[in-house]
């Protein structure tokens, strides 16, 4: 095996390099999958939510076709350039492929049976602060159906809500945002209520 590497032109070493090392790479992403936590492992490159078209999965898919691409062309005689030319359109063609189908496949398991409704008179934590009034989105993890979830929130509280601080969800603002209150917060109705 060595041998058979050893004489392989700088060119072609390079491509079977990028092509082996990224097919290792995509099978051991395919067994964890199985296994239940490739889901997990997955980095998202440009922070979208991990939906977004450089995420570990995609690049890997990138260089697993630019590497086959350029082996397969340079083995028919073509140019280092044009190899490396159509590595690259195969390889960005599947990077944005997979990065659709992972979208798709997101998009599958977050449109399954959690009503958000179910939310409302819950207690959650902070998981990134909610700023006062309104005026921004934070994100609480809280229990929906028996699902720990992480929902995008905001506050009609005065105050800024910090992180790991617990908050009861008082309404839906949207279909996947709620509206929290720090516990313990005096609403203005009970405020208004005499003693």
């Amino acid at each position: 095996m060595l041998e058979w590497y050893a004489n392989l032109t700088f060119t072609l070493m390079i491509f079977y390099s990028i092509a082996i090392v990224a097919s290792l790479i995509l099978m051991i992403q395919v067994l964890l999958m199985l296994i239940g936590v490739g889901d997990d492992l997955d980095v998202d490159l440009d922070h979208t939510n991990g939906l977004g078209i450089l995420s570990l999965r995609s690049v890997t898919g990138f260089f697993g076709g630019f590497g086959w691409t350029g082996v397969i062309a340079l083995e028919n005689g073509s140019s280092p350039f044009v190899a490396t030319a159509s590595g690259a359109i195969v390889g960005g063609v599947l990077m944005l492929s997979v990065a659709y189908l992972m979208r798709m496949l997101y998009s599958l398991r977050e449109s399954g049976t959690i009503d958000y409704q179910h939310a409302i008179g819950q207690v959650g934590t902070v998981y990134l602060p909610i700023p006062p009034n309104q005026s921004g989105p934070g994100k609480i993890r809280v229990m929906i159906q028996g699902r720990l979830k992480v929902v995008t929130a905001y506050t009609k509280f005065a105050q800024k809500i910090a992180s790991q601080k617990k908050v009861k969800v008082l309404e839906l603002l949207d279909a996947r945002t709620v509206i929290v209150e720090p516990l313990g917060a005096e609403t203005e109705d009970e405020k208004e209520e005499p003693t």
